[in-house]
Order: C-alpha cells, then sequence, then structure tokens
C-alpha cells in the first residue's frame, strides 16, 4: 500500500510504501518521523464501525444458524469505506497528535492525505489477495479467510453455541471488519510503542485515562458556561496523542488482557530471556511486576526494575497476549536504553518477527540496528561462503531477510535555512542499505580521532 501525504507538518510532499513486511523510517531529529508513523498507526488501525444495514443478511444468517458461511465482497461498498476513512482520518488530527483545532490549522493546515491506487486497480487486487484473520468478541472467534481469486471470504464460527449479544455484535460490527481488511489490506490492525511507553507502565495510574475524563468534567462543571450533558458523553479529549492514549486504555486493563493468550505467546519468552534476562507478569491489582532470571522468586515492580525492562515490556505483552498475524507493530526508537549488543540482538528479534507473518515499522537513529539489518539481508544469500559465516557466528534459519521485503526512507532538511523536509526512499541492494546521515556523522568522527591520535602519538616537530 502506496500513501501520497501533502503538508504533514515540515513535510511538503511525500510517497511511501508502507506495505512492505519491514518499513525504516531514519533522519536526523525533528524531521517529521514521529507525525509520519503516529499517521501510518492511524491508518492501519483497526476500527470497527456500527452497520445496522441488511447487507449480506444471507451470510449472517448462515454463520449463526450453521457456524459457516460465504461472506460476498462489494467492491463499490469497500471501495466507498476506504474513501470515508481516509476523509475521517483527514478531520481527526486534533485526536491522533493530541492537540486542538488551532493547533491543527497552524501546523497542519493544508494536510493532505490519499492512497495512491484507482478503483480498477484496487479491484484487480481485491482478486489477488490472500489472507487469514479472525473477528472476536468476548470468547468467540470468527475466522476469516479471503483466498486468490475470489469475490468473497469465508467465514467459520469456532462454536455451535452463540449468546444473543453475540449475534448482536456480529450483525452490527462485522461488515465493517471485513470491509476494513479489505479496504486496508495487508493490515490486520495495528500496535504502536511510542517513545513514551518507558512511562505508561510506570505512570500508568496517574496518566490514567479514566481520571483525566474525570477531571475534565470537574472543570467543566464549575465553570460558568452551560454545558449539554450529551457534550460529556461525545467529547473527545485531546490531552494524550492516539499511540499514548491507546497505550494508557491497554495499561489500565492488563488484568483482563493477560486471560488472553495469543499464537506468539511461547516465541516471546525468547525477549524476556535473551534481552530482559527474566520476565515481566501482572498482579492481582493490575501492577507490572519484573523478575529476574536470577532470583525467580523476588517480583519487583517496574518502576524499580532496570530502563530495558520498562521499554521492551510493551512489546512483551502484546506479542504474548494481543498479537495475531499480519499486525503491523509500529516501534518509535527500539534502540532506547539498549545497549549495543542489545541493540544487535532486537534486530535480529525483529527478523524473526518479519518470518513469522508480522509486518515492522521502525524509526531509529541506531547505526548498530541498521547494520545488523545489512548483515541479515546478506546472510540470505545461498552462497556456501555465506552459510559458513551464518554456522560459524551462530545466526538462526529464521534471522535473516530478503532485500525485496524492505522498504528504507530517509527524512531530512534539504539544507540548514529550509524548512521543508524530503522523503527520499533508499536504495535496498544485497548488501543491504545506507543511511546518508548516520554515516556522514561516523565518518567525520572516524577522521577526528585518527586526528588526534596520530598528533598525540607521534613528534611531527622537525628535528
Amino acid at each position: 500500500m502506496k500513501i501520497v501525504v501533502k503538508n504533514l507538518g515540515p513535510i511538503k510532499e511525500a510517497k511511501i510504501n508502507i506495505g512492505k513486511r519491514l518499513t525504516v523510517f531514519c533522519g536526523p531529529n525533528n524531521s517529521g518521523k514521529t507525525y509520519m508513523a503516529f499517521l501510518v498507526y492511524r491508518i492501519t488501525k483497526s476500527v470497527l464501525k456500527f452497520d445496522r444495514s441488511d447487507k449480506n443478511k444471507g451470510a449472517f444468517n448462515a454463520i449463526i444458524n450453521n457456524k459457516s458461511g460465504d461472506f460476498a465482497l462489494n467492491i463499490d461498498e469497500i471501495w466507498n469505506y476506504r474513501k470515508i476513512e481516509i476523509k475521517s482520518i483527514k478531520g481527526s488530527l486534533d485526536s491522533l497528535y493530541g492537540i486542538s483545532d488551532d493547533l491543527v490549522s497552524k501546523i497542519f493546515g493544508t494536510f493532505d492525505l490519499e492512497i495512491d491506487q484507482n478503483k480498477k486497480d484496487f479491484q484487480s487486487e481485491v482478486l489477488k489477495m490472500s489472507f487469514s484473520s479472525s473477528f472476536k468478541f468476548n470468547s468467540l472467534n470468527i475466522s476469516i479467510l479471503k483466498k486468490k481469486g475470489d469475490s468473497h471470504v469465508k467465514l467459520d464460527v469456532d462454536r455451535e453455541i452463540i449468546t444473543k449479544e453475540e449475534i448482536e455484535y456480529i450483525k452490527f460490527f462485522l461488515n465493517s471488519k471485513i470491509n476494513s481488511l479489505i479496504a486496508f489490506y495487508p493490515f490486520s490492525t495495528s500496535h504502536i510503542l511510542p517513545v513514551e511507553r518507558n512511562s505508561i507502565y510506570t505512570f500508568s495510574k496517574e496518566l490514567s485515562i479514566k481520571k483525566q475524563d474525570f477531571l475534565d468534567r470537574a472543570q467543566d462543571l464549575g465553570s460558568t458556561t452551560k454545558k449539554d450533558p450529551f457534550h460529556w458523553l461525545l467529547k473527545r479529549s485531546t490531552r494524550y496523542p492516539l499511540p499514548i492514549k491507546d497505550g494508557l486504555e491497554f495499561a489500565e486493563d492488563l488484568n483482563n488482557y493477560t486471560k488472553l493468550k495469543s499464537p506468539f505467546f511461547e516465541i516471546t519468552k525468547t525477549i524476556e530471556n535473551e534481552l530482559l534476562g527474566g520476565a515481566v507478569s501482572i498482579s492481582k491489582e493490575g501492577e507490572v511486576l519484573f523478575s529476574s532470571a536470577k532470583a525467580k522468586s523476588k517480583k519487583i515492580p517496574i518502576h524499580l526494575s532496570a530502563s530495558i525492562v520498562k521499554t521492551l515490556s510493551s512489546l512483551v505483552f502484546y506479542l504474548k497476549h494481543i498479537a495475531n498475524k499480519n499486525d503491523l507493530i509500529i516501534i518509535d526508537e527500539p534502540e532506547l536504553n539498549l545497549h549495543p549488543n542489545n541493540q544487535v540482538l532486537l534486530a535480529r528479534f525483529f527478523a524473526r518477527l518479519v518470518n513469522l507473518g508480522f509486518r515492522l515499522l521502525i524509526s531509529t537513529h541506531s547505526d548498530y540496528i541498521i547494520r545488523e539489518f545489512n548483515n541479515l539481508i546478506m546472510l540470505s544469500s545461498d552462497k556456501k561462503e555465506v552459510q559458513e559465516i551464518k554456522q560459524k557466528y551462530k545466526y538462526k534459519e529464521d534471522e535473516q531477510l530478503k532485500k525485496d521485503q524492505i522498504s528504507a526512507y530517509l527524512f531530512s532538511y534539504k539544507n540548514s535555512k529550509s524548512r521543508n523536509v524530503s522523503i527520499i526512499e533508499i536504495p535496498i541492494t544485497k548488501s543491504g542499505f545506507d543511511v546518508r546521515t548516520i554515516d556522514e556523522t561516523t565518518d567525520v568522527l572516524n577522521d577526528v580521532s585518527e586526528e588526534l591520535f596520530y598528533n598525540l602519538n607521534f613528534d611531527n616537530t622537525n628535528d
């Protein structure tokens, strides 16, 4: 999926392919990478829409009565669904970025967004689509299967008895779920870890969404302006950007989420063992705890744990409890608080996630992560010598990347006086990719070090 963005803060115009298995954003600070990451999150986040229509009534009855059925795809309906969603995104930048309408006008005044695809090409793509997903409500699970060449999806319910409440939920929300899966293919939904993730679990009680809503309403009650009671129900809070708000809501409900077990529960233990050196868990009171592998019986609150635990615990909980294949995981600065050796290990773990069926978008300044990605690209070669190197350094088979799985983009100002950011796609070769701004800094450091070393260790004075 290619998106075209105009006037997103400093970004004048950009076309980005977010459909690859791994997308990498690079560039200096204040160049719009977080703006773009938040926008991609909103585009790919599955949002269920209430739908009262009787469309596909026969399919719904077959699902409810027979626990299986074919759901016909209406291209016009799905195309219009996507157009309406894009329009909704363009009109809700205040809640996406957590700012007032006035600031939206100042920062994103003439913002525009579109998906680079016409209706004819979209119709052709729908026929080529092949994926499996699911629709969940409480303990009910409906599998959704789309095969290449089919103009319908096959639905199967995982149990015989469906409650009245579940039937109503299916009727009102399943149609929008299917429309979303097709309209924003290849994404089922997305999960984001912003740089603020360190604070979300540590201070979730203090930053509570519910508490903030209460304070907002208390302020309104104390004001001299009369408010309609429905104002409080419909009012959208703009205190936090959407990714942070979603993270806080997740943190407030950890006890319920831990009752779920994702298909990737066991593989997540790798990141706990290799990177955290222990395990994260939840107390009965909903507090995040950490127990070191060296002292398993001692569970300490997360605010007393190492910074690496604070940084990666949200990724661990997501993968253990709610992750699904084809989800997009967005991570802003994954290198946060990580020693170089752990940055390298994390890059390898990202490759494993890609090969498990996830999609990743990361924004990074880390030369270690980029260089390891390049190593993993080169390790995908079938050359005998490369395979010997793989064995020598104990790389696993699922720790490699194909160059056609990856897209990379450099965000940068044209010059020191420019106000506009240009976004340039970085070529991916069999040797990987180079990030000019990182390489330039490394080259300057090397030059300075060499000159200093030479002048400190050799006498240049004339005899």
